[in-house]
């Protein structure tokens, strides 16, 4: 018997909340494999991992000042980017 089969076997022993946990721990499991992973990634996507090398606050801050226009951004930029709406309802 192979490891899926025995896994499948046993699933079929659990009561069904107990299921439902071994199910969110193997979705836990593909997600932290998908972390690990690396992504095929852009040119800027590229400059920005290069960024992660950098160890200080300083230098990062001197390198993202290098490669974006300050003067280009207004006030405008941001002006939609923030959701205005009040919200969900919260009962208690």
């Amino acid at each position: 018997m192979n490891i899926e089969q025995t896994v499948l076997e046993t699933l079929r022993e659990l009561p069904t909340d107990k299921q439902q946990e071994v199910l969110d721990f193997i979705q836990f499991l593909k997600y932290k494999l998908s972390l690990q992973n690396p992504l095929h990634i852009s040119d800027k996507q590229e400059d920005i991992r290069e960024d992660k090398e950098i160890n200080d606050f300083w230098s990062a801050l001197q390198n993202f000042r290098q490669r974006v226009d300050l003067e280009s951004i207004d006030d405008d930029t941001f002006e939609d980017l923030r959701d205005k709406s009040p919200g969900r309802e919260v009962n208690l």
